[in-house]
């Protein structure tokens, strides 16, 4: 810090200050995320990443607002930055990726200083000394973070060129392109049944307190539940993993649910595909579970297992929340509000779109079978019409409801 400068010393130190408030870090983080993503769609159609991403921006940027009050320029690198390196490189990204973000966040980072040493009440000494100064030590902060990222990123991918691991994910990654025949060698190779019924799911961290030996542990654990050999893992990045399950016979997945409880506690959360036959239910299952995965991460209220058949109408939908929003409203706005009365009648009226039995939906519930009936003919009475009219619409609606919460148009 310029001690000949006791005016831009004061400056700097009541910059930092307000800088590393929760709201001022929040607007800075979502500035240059939100760069960053609209340059790069690679990452910002891919939920974790995207995570990763904001973890790295966030813990960046209070590191280095730490560092410009210090006596002697200092860098130091948290993990949260390299974790985006070592996810970049295990997707089979090319290095470029990460140098544009870091190109982005350059000009980014400049343009948010220029606007903030602008504004009041901060102390003023010269507008140009002080952001001289400050992008200065930003512009020496991105070169040494690139530096070391790069470091980062080609240990990671040498990692993954070695050895077993690396043929593993060879396989796996020609499998869901089709540039690998599904040979019963490799088969062998992966220890997997490639002819059995594939079931496909994701396996992520939704906390940072989770270590990949939990991954593990639970992706074994549903293995046991669906009674299913060990599954074959694929490390995705940084917090996910790819599965599957193969087994002889298509798989009773009714007993998966029984981990939730468990999952609930331990910030690990499952995505499932559809059971399907041979190396094309290798492929279509992934696929489906990725897209429950994607639905997943976004929602607020998730359950900690999300089967594809849930939100099969969601994932096909997927891509502009407002109008999904607006159609919400317009389906079953008299039903958003947040009063817990209108939130058993959703559920109660979802249940029976999704299982069309009185019975079935009163045993699902813990409920009388008059509790169900009356719950439905009041969703029928706000609605204005027979659930069995758009009965497509509303329980599109209802399932977005219970991922997404009410719209905040429709809540009351």
């Amino acid at each position: 810090m310029p001690q000949d400068n006791p005016e831009l010393e004061a400056w700097l130190e009541e910059f930092a200050r307000e800088a590393l408030r929760g709201d001022a870090v929040e607007r800075f983080v979502r500035y240059v995320d939100a760069g960053i993503l609209a340059q790069l769609p690679q990452i910002a159609a891919d939920p974790l990443l995207a995570q990763d991403l904001d973890q790295s921006t966030d813990s960046q940027w209070r590191a280095f607002l730490e560092m410009v009050v210090a006596d002697d320029y200092h860098h130091h690198l948290p993990s949260q930055a390299g974790n985006l390196a070592r996810s970049l490189a295990r997707r089979g990204m090319d290095l470029g990726v990460l140098l544009k973000v870091y190109r982005a966040a350059h000009q980014l980072v400049f343009a948010y200083l220029s606007e903030v040493t602008q504004e009041e009440p901060l102390p003023r000494p010269g507008r140009d000394e002080a952001l001289v100064f400050v992008w200065s030590r930003a512009g020496q902060w991105i070169d040494d973070t690139i530096e070391k990222l790069i470091e980062t990123f080609y240990a990671e991918r040498q990692l993954l060129v070695e050895g077993a691991l690396a043929r593993r994910a060879s396989l796996i990654d020609g499998l869901l392109q089709e540039t690998v025949e599904p040979t019963e060698r490799v088969s062998a190779d992966l220890g997997h049944q490639l002819d059995h019924w594939q079931t496909g799911f994701v396996i992520w961290q939704a906390s940072s307190v989770v270590h990949d030996r939990d991954l593990e542990t639970f992706a074994g654990d549903l293995a046991r539940v669906a009674g299913a050999p060990s599954p074959l893992l694929h490390v995705a990045g940084h917090r996910d993993r790819w599965g599957w399950l193969a087994t002889s016979t298509p798989p009773d997945l009714a007993g998966v649910h029984k981990l939730s409880e468990r999952l609930s506690g331990s910030g690990v959360r499952i995505s499932l595909g559809t059971p399907q036959r041979g190396p094309e239910g290798f492929r279509q299952s992934h696929q489906e579970a990725r897209a429950a995965h994607k639905v997943a991460t976004a929602a607020v209220l998730a359950p900690p297992v999300v089967d594809y058949q849930e939100v099969e109408l969601l994932c096909l939908v997927d891509g502009n929340r407002a109008l999904v929003e607006r159609m919400v409203l317009r389906e079953v706005g008299p039903l958003c509000g947040a009063d817990k009365n209108l939130a058993q009648v959703r559920q109660t009226t979802l249940a029976f779109l999704t299982q069309r039995n009185l019975d079935a939906v009163a045993d699902a519930l813990f409920v009388h079978k008059n509790t169900v009936r009356y719950r439905l003919a009041k969703a029928e009475e706000l609605l204005g019409h027979p659930l069995s009219e758009r009965a497509a619409y509303v329980e599109l609606a209802l399932r977005h409801i219970a991922l997404f919460g009410p719209p905040a148009d429709g809540a009351s």
